[in-house]
């Protein structure tokens, strides 16, 4: 059983192979597979049509449209037209139109970039699913199975030896069990700090154990959609010195500033493009 719709304003490939997740893998039969919170999902896109299947409600289109974001293609216009402000951040778009950014499940996204500090994305997303596959719940879809990603509670009480050693953690685990601990322990509602001023919010992520600026710029942009946010890893740190600084070596304040000025309340969008640009120009 599957469903189908038909989306001009998504690229499947590029929204899922820009390193804003570590939960998804593209098979020999065309399908992504990921789980997207508690739904395990099959996807693939044949020009403007897509075919999915979910579990483990079937065919849910809702779970589909809240992760894709595409239930706000008329904001998806206002953002392009908003970031379009030099012929640079154009190219980007143009490239790489349909990109667009998921909305993910946010202690999982805190804890999925926690990982990604000075690591790359193929051994973060393996830890990703060792954790899911230890300590989730299984959902089946044919023939095939995934796994959700534990609650706070439930990592809090993995050992930092179990995270660093068979998880792959290395010496991260102690941050994670830390910071899971915390969230359960002052039954804190991740969720609602979208609603809190930016700056707030990422100061009080940054509260977190192995949170920086950039890992709490991740979880606000990736998962809580506040599209101000813009972090600074190094493609973007080298896209923005090619691009607007004469590429000369240039201090992460000023890049900020000439980011919210340039895109303002839309900053986040801008920079996943230039992401993708960069990523694959600049090498």
């Amino acid at each position: 059983m599957s469903g189908s719709f038909e989306n001009r304003q998504l690229n499947l490939e590029y929204t899922l192979e820009c390193g804003q997740t570590f939960r998804w893998k593209k098979l020999p039969d065309g399908f992504y597979y990921g789980v997207a919170g508690q739904t395990f999902l099959r996807i693939r896109q044949d020009g403007y049509k897509f075919t999915f299947e979910t579990a483990p409600t079937p065919d849910d289109y809702a779970a589909v449209a809240a992760y894709f974001g595409l239930d706000r293609d008329e904001e998806y216009q206002t953002i392009l037209q908003a970031i379009r402000t030099d012929s640079q951040i154009g190219k980007a778009i143009d490239r790489y139109y349909g990109l667009r950014l998921l909305h993910q499940p946010t202690f999982e996204t805190l804890i999925s970039f926690i990982l990604s500090a000075n690591n790359n994305i193929p051994t973060v997303a393996r830890t990703v699913q060792a954790i899911s596959k230890k300590h989730g719940e299984a959902i089946t879809l044919g023939k095939y199975r995934g796994y959700t990603f534990p609650d706070p509670a439930t990592l809090a009480e993995v050992s930092e030896t179990e995270l660093n050693g068979e998880l792959g953690a290395v010496y991260r685990g102690k941050y994670v069990r830390e910071t899971s601990a915390k969230i359960h322990n002052q039954a804190v509602e991740l969720e609602k700090w979208r609603d809190l001023p930016y700056d707030w919010a990422i100061g009080q992520l940054r509260a977190f154990p192995g949170v920086g600026r950039t890992v709490a710029d991740c979880v606000m942009l990736f998962s809580l959609g506040v599209y101000e946010a813009f972090p600074l890893d190094t493609w973007i740190q080298r896209a923005m010195e090619n691009f607007y600084f004469e590429g000369k070596k240039t201090h992460p304040k000023e890049i900020y500033q000439l980011a919210a000025k340039q895109w303002g309340q839309y900053a986040g969008y801008a920079n996943e493009y230039l992401y993708m640009y960069a990523r694959n120009q600049l090498r």
